[in-house]
């Protein structure tokens, strides 16, 4: 029962879904700053409808299904990256609010970053950590600390990927400084 539930954590967590989430919290609390341009529709797409594509795109690609979860893993992660980098580009190239700019550089940041410590520095750290603490940081920032309560869903993440085996408590703390520190650093430059 325990693994099922962390199991369903997980799933719940994944960085799309995330995404998901933290784009609708923020439309209900600063909705005017999606209206011009359809920018709503264009945040969920590039930040979870195209992310989310890897998962099925796994079972699909023979490469990628030969290495199970190593392979999905690292497919989601230069999926999310194309998105971001495209869809960040084109916020600029269109003009979006300031608001849904630094929604993109967040999550361009975190993304570039968790891959440099994954791949570079050759550190296991944590998407799920990673793609928690930075929307948590970004829905502060840009909504105030109202949000701050949210910080409260990091053990859980911590404590499901942790019984999941898939994380020591090291990797999760990196993931969760690599989530703030680039979301804050992301957010100071625009």
């Amino acid at each position: 029962m325990k693994r099922k539930i962390a199991k369903a954590i997980s799933l719940l967590t994944v960085v799309p879904m995330v995404a998901f989430f933290t784009i609708l919290l923020s439309f209900l609390y600063k909705g005017e700053c999606f209206a011009r341009g359809g920018w709503l529709i264009y945040s969920i797409v590039f930040l979870t409808i195209l992310p989310l594509l890897a998962y099925p795109l796994h079972r699909t690609i023979p490469a990628s299904r030969e290495q199970g979860r190593r392979g999905e893993r690292r497919l989601a992660f230069i999926i999310a990256l194309i998105s971001y980098v495209l869809g960040t580009f084109l916020t600029f190239l269109f003009h979006a609010p300031i608001f849904v700019k630094k929604i993109f550089m967040a999550y361009l940041f975190s993304g570039a970053s968790l891959s440099f410590i994954n791949k570079g520095l050759k550190i296991k750290a944590s998407g799920h950590a990673c793609g928690i603490s930075g929307p948590i940081t970004l829905l502060i920032n840009l909504i105030g600390t109202n949000m701050l309560w949210l910080y409260l869903l990091i053990p859980v993440i911590f404590w499901a990927r942790i019984n999941l085996d898939r994380h020591t408590l090291g990797e999760l703390i990196i993931g969760t400084f690599v989530g703030i520190g680039s979301t804050l650093v992301a957010v100071s430059i625009l």
